[in-house]
């Protein structure tokens, strides 16, 4: 399957709140990454494959709501999605490599990434750890109304000098 990775549009926003309906998302929720994006506290990262399908999305998150990311100054990867049929075709690896390229082209060296601990989040429980994601060492964390995740980070490569 072929997609590309961009940056949330107005545009998108109606073509994403379609294709994750079912997964209780609303269009209000996508009204308001777009502003957030607008405003500069977010990027919100659309894979678009052919057709013009909408087939997942992340979010990167500069002031991240995990109490120690918050302090530390970590960027997180935040509320990544990708429809169910698409998966384990590279969606959610290439969303998370253009997270982390944009994180690391504003010089943070670490980035953050929360996953459940419900068998819901088996995808991304996989996945994280295979991308070099380690957990953060500081245990469950629980921040309701959402289930009790942990926190992972990875190194960035720092920028390349010619």
């Amino acid at each position: 399957m072929e997609f590309c990775i961009r940056r949330m549009t107005a545009e998108d926003v109606d073509t994403v709140a379609r294709a994750f309906a079912d997964f209780g998302k609303t269009r209000a929720q996508y009204e308001r990454y777009f502003a957030e994006q607008q405003r500069g506290e977010r990027v919100t990262l659309v894979a678009v494959a052919a057709g013009g399908r909408v087939v997942g999305y992340a979010n990167v998150i500069w002031r991240s709501a995990y109490p120690h990311f918050r302090r530390e100054g970590v960027p997180e990867i935040n509320d990544l999605n990708v429809i169910e049929e698409t998966r384990r075709r590279g969606v959610g690896t290439a969303l998370i490599r253009e997270a982390e390229s944009i994180v690391s082209a504003r010089g943070f060296p670490v980035i953050g990434i929360g996953v459940g601990l419900t068998p819901d989040y088996g995808a991304a429980q996989r996945l994280y750890p295979k991308l070099g994601y380690v957990p953060d060492g500081r245990g469950v964390h629980s921040s309701p109304p959402w289930d009790d995740a942990i926190y992972l980070t990875r190194r960035l490569a720092g920028p390349t000098v010619a």
